[in-house]
């Protein structure tokens, strides 16, 4: 049976949490999309001959990863704020991980154990010269432990979704889809 405008305007308004609850989750599915793709770029890391170069970039792709998970689990406007709770007690220690080192190496710079920073000074000659020194834990490729987890919330947030969708059709009697197609190469 067809709708008419003003009756599709009040199904919207009636539904309009629902529709926001998912509205915010896609920002979150766009950060989980980009997570797997650098993550991607860790795994299918290939070396060159400029080591320097190479830690930078793996640094890079590490560090969008860890910001970007951190922010799922944030408060922030426009997206859904994930609770701790929805991972899988397997996952859990990974979880913790990635949000310590968020925490301690890009929220609150210096604070991780694995990062050590001290400048020596020398006087010669009527110099101070001073050698700072600085070492920083580096992912050198993708840790394996990380891919489960963004794994199972790619399936969560396609989950949370349709979830929402199956109740909406149940209770409006009308049909509510979203797009789904192949996934991306990477994944």
């Amino acid at each position: 049976m067809n709708k008419n405008d003003k009756e599709i305007e009040a199904i919207k308004e009636k539904y309009h949490k629902q529709i926001e609850k998912m509205g915010k989750m896609i920002l979150n599915m766009y950060a989980v999309s980009n997570i797997r793709f650098w993550y991607s770029c860790l795994k299918n890391f290939r070396k060159s001959d400029d080591q320097a170069r190479d830690l930078f970039e793996m640094e890079a792709f590490v560090t969008s990863i860890i910001v970007s998970y951190g922010r799922l689990f944030g408060k922030g406007s426009g997206s859904s704020k994930l609770e701790d709770d929805i991972i899988r007690p397997d996952l859990r220690s990974v979880h913790e991980k990635l949000i310590n080192l968020r925490h301690a190496k890009y929220a609150h710079h210096g604070e991780l154990s694995a990062f050590y920073k001290d400048l020596q000074l020398e006087y010669i000659d009527n110099t101070f010269i001073i050698n700072p020194k600085i070492e920083i834990e580096f992912c050198l490729g993708a840790p394996k432990e990380w891919e489960p987890l963004f794994e199972y919330l790619s399936n969560y947030m396609y989950d949370f979704i349709h979830n929402i969708l199956n109740k909406l059709t149940e209770e409006t009697g009308i049909q509510w889809k979203f797009p789904h197609g192949p996934a991306p190469s990477w994944i």
